[in-house]
């Protein structure tokens, strides 16, 4: 998010005489102390209250003060030699800056996260216990079964819905309605904020923050509902026995029927091929499984410890 910065104007920075009882001396105008004579010290300089603030109009900002190395006194930028001391100014270092005060921190809460991650830690370890620990059984194979179905499907007119730019190309009797399909941020003004920067000259500048506040405004569209010709299941048609020998069922129509009103044919199939292992339980095995396991054999499979329930995919030829 961008921001944009602007400039109050400049204003002194206090300071208070540490030779001395004078307090709330002008960090610009009055690099010594009135009282005592003692040269301002950089560090003791602060930021005023809004009714001390006095504006220094027509300051150009040149660059922070430098501390001299020989007597501490704070120098402008362009200084080459003290004028407290007469000290040359060569390498001398920047003095300090005040930083705006922060705003109180947030009262702290009492951490409640090492009670949530108990509770999710038990709620785990409940789950497991109930209704995922296993334990191995060995089983017996008693019988094979399978289960066949085909889906009937006929072509015919059905009613669908979409986004204008989204509905079918063979859309008929298209109807629309206007309804929101999305948010845009839309600027909405700007949130401000002053902030006080010490120029470490004596001076601070009033700078205004500002960011675009935004807010959220529907974008509408055109919801419509048309009619399409589509193959569309209408049937199922299904097969079951015993044994190793499943087939599909016959009394289904053909699969290449032509699109045309009313037409049927016959679309996707599904399989389903079982082994009982006695007492009322069974599983679903893939086709390899199904046939590499025959009757009266012994397996070995993974059960439920509390609920007994079979984990199919875990079953193994002993």
């Amino acid at each position: 998010m961008s921001e944009r910065v602007e400039s109050q104007g400049f204003y002194e920075m206090l300071w208070d005489c540490d030779h001395c009882e004078a307090k709330g001396l002008l960090g610009k105008s009055q690099r010594h102390c009135p009282e005592c004579g003692a040269p301002q010290s950089a560090i003791k300089r602060y930021f005023p209250t809004p009714e001390q603030q006095k504006r220094v109009d027509g300051h150009v900002y040149e660059g922070a003060d430098r501390t001299c190395p020989a007597c501490n006194a704070p120098m402008g930028a362009k200084a080459k030699n003290c004028t407290q001391c007469g000290s040359p100014l060569d390498g001398s270092k920047v003095v300090e800056g005040v930083k705006a005060p922060a705003p109180p921190p947030p009262k702290k809460k009492r951490a409640i996260w090492p009670f949530v991650l108990l509770g999710i830690a038990l709620f785990i370890f409940l789950i497991w216990f109930l209704f995922i620990r296993t334990k191995e059984a060995t089983m017996q194979v008693t019988a094979h079964r399978w289960e066949r179905s085909i889906v009937v499907e006929e072509f015919k007119e059905v009613e669908e819905s979409a986004w204008q730019n989204e509905a079918a190309k063979d859309a008929m009797g298209m109807r629309c309605i206007r309804k929101e399909r999305s948010k845009k941020q839309v600027a909405d003004g700007e949130e401000c904020h002053i902030e006080n920067v010490d120029k470490k000259d004596g001076t601070f500048e009033k700078v205004n923050r500002c960011k675009t506040k935004y807010r959220s405004e529907p974008v509408n569209d055109d919801w419509c509902t048309y009619t399409v010709r589509r193959w569309k299941k209408v049937d199922e048609v299904s097969a079951k026995g015993d044994g190793m020998t499943p087939a599909w069922p016959t009394n289904v129509p053909l699969p290449d029927a032509l699109p045309m009103l009313g037409a049927k044919r016959s679309g996707a199939k599904t399989e389903k091929l079982i082994v009982d292992l006695g007492k009322g339980k069974a599983c679903a095995v893939s086709d390899a499984m199904w046939k590499k396991l025959a009757d009266g054999q012994k397996v070995k499979i993974e059960v439920r410890a509390r609920s007994g329930d079979l984990v199919c995919d875990t079953i193994q030829a002993k």
